[in-house]
């Protein structure tokens, strides 16, 4: 089978599209290219075909003149489906659905809350964005021959039509518990992932410095400005700046940490979003020390690996688990291990490689093959 993936947005080496997916595809024998927008030229790496139109000069450039050469490019070449990623792609994955192509829609975030809170534009603008993509949104929900979704609660509040889930989770031999004993590490713990005021950076910052524990900060700025920020915080001198990592050095930073911290503001329907940080701690055997939202609770309590706070910026909450975590070493084992097992069992990308294999399937089964 024939395969194209589409994204303007993401890089050549995005985690779920192509370390995830593309991979696997490949892996399991199919043809797969992937179309993308970053500038470094064409390749192929590990059985992908990578194609490169080119580091677009704006966000306008981007959703229309690049979109657009994206899926004449990925036309051409005819494939059995096509897979795209990105809000800015459905009017094109729309035609390309009226004129006979199979067509999967990608739905990563919950988007019409995150164009609503976009500090990039003006507040009216934000809203005029989110309500045009809401249209899009349901209009592909309705026209395009199948979506994937993150979670299950997509699937109930938005109007598809065929749909699966495959989620955020990490592939199993990715990451794997570290072999020196909790009691024997350093305090220390960590975060990996964008460094953002939605992440509440300050509030780890100062938490971990309260309970006496160095705080690893692996990940990019965002917007960069932020950092100056934090730096001026007192607890910064406990911090040590990784920047971004590899997936061997998170390997590494995972090995030497008593925990692994996810603290996240979420509002309304992002609180049931997925988080691929939260699996990847679990995979590693880390304790989880999270913010209480839908998604984090549920897993962490179904599972005992980790510990809850509330709310995010409650800084002597989040210090007092990071101290109870410290304090005992053989229960945060007994955590990490829980959310090793949980990953192995119910968590794990193969799961969602093979829903995802089978969807193809029975799409070219159906019929939809142009």
């Amino acid at each position: 089978m024939r395969i194209a993936h589409l994204t303007t947005v993401h890089p050549r080496d995005d985690t779920r599209i192509f370390r995830k997916m593309c991979r696997s595809l490949s892996a399991a024998g199919h043809t797969v290219t992937l179309h993308v927008a970053d500038g470094r030229g064409d390749a192929d790496i590990e059985g992908v075909r990578i194609v490169d139109l080119g580091r677009p000069s704006g966000r306008l450039a981007r959703a229309t003149g690049t979109a657009w050469r994206m899926w004449r490019e990925a036309l051409r070449s005819r494939p059995d489906i096509l897979h795209f990623h990105d809000p800015e792609l459905i009017p094109g994955g729309i035609l390309a659905r009226l004129a006979g192509r199979p067509v999967i829609y990608d739905i990563h975030e919950y988007y019409r809350i995150h164009l609503r809170q976009t500090a990039a534009v003006p507040g009216v603008v934000a809203m005029l964005l989110a309500g045009a993509y809401g249209v899009a949104e349901r209009l592909a929900a309705m026209c395009l021959d199948a979506c994937v979704v993150v979670t299950p609660h997509m699937q109930r509040v938005l109007p598809l039509r065929r749909s699966i889930v495959v989620g955020n989770e990490v592939q199993t031999g990715e990451f794997t518990p570290g072999p020196i004993p909790a009691a024997d590490r350093p305090k220390r713990v960590c975060y990996v992932g964008i460094l953002s005021a939605a992440r509440v950076v300050e509030s780890m910052v100062d938490a971990a410095a309260m309970a006496g524990a160095r705080l690893a900060l692996a990940g990019r700025w965002y917007p960069p400005g932020y950092r100056a920020a934090i730096a001026t915080r007192p607890g910064w001198e406990m911090v040590d700046e990784l920047g971004q990592l590899d997936r061997e050095q998170m390997q590494r930073e995972f090995d030497v940490s008593r925990a692994g911290l996810l603290l996240v503001r979420l509002d309304g329907d992002e609180r049931h979003s997925s988080n691929n940080k939260l699996y990847e701690y679990m995979a590693a055997g880390l304790p989880v020390i999270a913010s209480d939202v839908e998604f984090a609770r549920e897993v962490i309590d179904r599972h005992g690996c980790g510990l809850l706070v509330s709310p995010p910026t409650d800084t002597e909450a989040m210090s007092a688990a990071i101290d109870w975590i410290l304090a005992h070493p053989a229960e945060a084992e007994r955590m990490g291990r829980a959310g090793r097992l949980a990953v192995e069992a119910e968590h794990s990308w193969e799961q969602g490689r093979d829903r995802l294999l089978a969807l193809y399937d029975d799409l070219i089964g159906l019929g939809v093959r142009p």
